[in-house]
């Protein structure tokens, strides 16, 4: 009886979909780190200390849970499947809050400051920041959608115990 490529890559060697999407979450959670958190405080101040820590904790707690679902992936742990399919789905909920726009205000300000921006750019910075936010929340949506996509097709799924 001929098996069809589903059941022989469970039983198997994994697909080149499932280690591409490996790659990329576990390629997405190492650069998204946050850095540090004198500088991830810069970023969101004039929010309260405490608040940003908390924010700080939860954005390494979210690297460090894809990390580990990119990896529980590669041993088709259908649980590690399913966090990285409510993260897509809590990232594209929650991407207002992902990407405020005064963060990008701020980084724009301190290009000028610093000479990296034409002091030109003043009279438009609230639409570049505005634009920055934009492009941030279209790039996560994206792949937030591709992910969740991807991973709930039947064919995925039943690589999965």
């Amino acid at each position: 009886m001929p098996m069809n490529e589903a059941q022989t890559s469970a039983e198997g060697r994994l697909t080149a979909g499932i280690t591409i999407c490996v790659i990329l979450i576990v390629v997405y959670s190492f650069l998204s780190l946050p850095g540090s958190f004198d500088s991830y405080y810069v970023r969101f101040r004039p929010s309260p200390k405490n608040l940003i820590f908390i924010r700080y904790l939860f954005s390494l707690g979210i690297r460090a849970a894809l990390f580990i679902s990119g990896i529980g992936i590669l041993f088709r742990k259908d649980i590690f499947r399913k966090i990285v399919i409510f993260i897509g789905l809590f990232t594209i909920a929650t991407i207002y809050w992902k990407h405020p726009v005064e963060v990008y205000r701020k980084i724009l300000w301190w290009q000028i400051r610093q000479g990296v921006l034409s002091v030109e750019a003043i009279p438009r910075i609230n639409m570049l920041a505005w634009l920055c936010a934009v492009t941030s929340y279209l790039v996560d949506i994206i792949v937030s959608l591709c992910l969740v996509y991807y991973l709930t097709r039947p064919k995925v799924r039943k690589q999965f115990n």
